[in-house]
């Protein structure tokens, strides 16, 4: 499916943060005892939609249900601040809405960016669902290809990722393993 590069980014940090909910250490499925967790506590992590809005968005995982498709994928070619972006107002009424999320847009569209981050979260829910529902599984062949293009920069990544690390630790003041 065609979207933004916002929703292309986005979408990825979504599915990432869904992943990081689904089980814990033991491979027990957590997802929705930790989804609980973050609704019960919106109000304290709504401050987060400015720097990891995917964070607070998994809170309205399966929250919607989509009227127009056509609608929704308006909304996944645009990025939030352009004309295209629909408002929360303009965009509710093409959603079917679980009733236990009535709280969360509540506390959502009373924070700062609320109301595009609402329209953000439902579009993040559609691509979820379209992924995961329409997307056909790539064949054993192409994954494996896909698998083998990224293994050569792994390495200088996470060398890379390493010494940013480092360098964030010694900033907070934490010696440097480097001796």
């Amino acid at each position: 499916m065609k979207k933004s590069r916002y929703f292309s980014d986005s979408i990825k940090s979504y599915i990432d943060e869904v992943d990081d909910l689904l089980t814990d250490s033991e491979g027990k499925s957590m997802l929705q005892k930790r989804l609980n967790i973050k609704r019960r506590e919106i109000d304290a992590i709504l401050p987060m939609i400015e720097f990891s809005p995917e964070m607070v968005a998994v809170a309205f995982y399966d929250a919607f249900r989509f009227k127009s498709p056509e609608i929704m994928q308006q909304i996944v070619l645009s990025e939030p601040g352009y004309s295209s972006f629909l408002s929360w107002a303009e965009l509710k009424d093409q959603l079917t809405i679980a009733d236990w999320a009535g709280p969360l847009i509540e506390s959502s569209l009373k924070a700062q960016g609320g109301d595009a981050f609402l329209v953000a979260t439902a579009a993040l829910e559609f691509l979820r669902n379209k992924d995961t529902h329409t997307a056909p599984e790539p064949e054993p062949e192409a994954r494996k290809e896909r698998a083998d293009e990224g293994d050569e920069d792994d390495g200088e990544e996470m060398d890379d990722l390493g010494e940013a690390g480092a360098d964030w630790l010694a900033e907070q003041g934490f010696d440097s393993l480097e001796h």
